[in-house]
């Protein structure tokens, strides 16, 4: 396997680069999502949601396509149980995450992203593939910090653009 460098950014309180994590994309043949799910014996999310069982953040990312995250290197084990479902594809070194937090989380995000991130409306179980200016990204909410990741080739534009749009003064 080919190994991506390690990307580097500067942080902040506010805005950091995440720690490395094993991504999964997963796409059910012929919408086979239940049997995939039965395989993984966890329900996956809906459109627009999140899920995590077992250490597994699992992402919905576009019809019968979800994510599969988790920290540790025994994600790959714990999702070839599945493969005959679904086409299972390491994504982990083609994806930069970033974390974003602090009480003007939102508003800052706001200035980049088209999605309502009001607290009544994008709820902690919620996803959104959108853009966050002109990069495409995939959000959610992990607790109170907001996690944007987009494809690594993407991802000093990203860093720039959200330095760019943080609140003048703050972190």
């Amino acid at each position: 396997m080919l190994e991506a460098k390690g990307l580097a950014f500067p942080a902040s309180e506010t805005l950091a680069l995440a720690a490395p994590r094993r991504v999964f994309s997963l796409a059910s043949y012929q919408g086979g999502g239940a049997a995939l799910a039965g395989a993984l014996g966890t329900a996956l999310p809906e459109p627009g949601r999140r899920a995590v069982d077992g250490g597994v953040t699992y992402l919905w990312s576009g019809p019968e396509a979800w994510l599969a995250m988790a920290e540790d290197d025994g994600l790959k084990t714990r999702l070839a149980p599945a493969a005959k479902f679904a086409a299972i594809t390491d994504q982990s070194d083609g994806r930069a995450i970033f974390l974003v937090s602090g009480p003007d989380a939102r508003e800052w995000l706001q200035k980049l992203v088209p999605v309502d991130l009001h607290e009544s409306v994008f709820l902690a179980d919620h996803t959104a593939l959108t853009l966050a200016g002109h990069i495409p990204v995939q959000i959610w909410r992990e607790a109170e910090t907001f996690a944007l990741a987009c494809f690594r080739s993407f991802a000093g534009a990203l860093h720039h653009a959200l330095r760019e749009a943080r609140m003048p003064g703050r972190g």
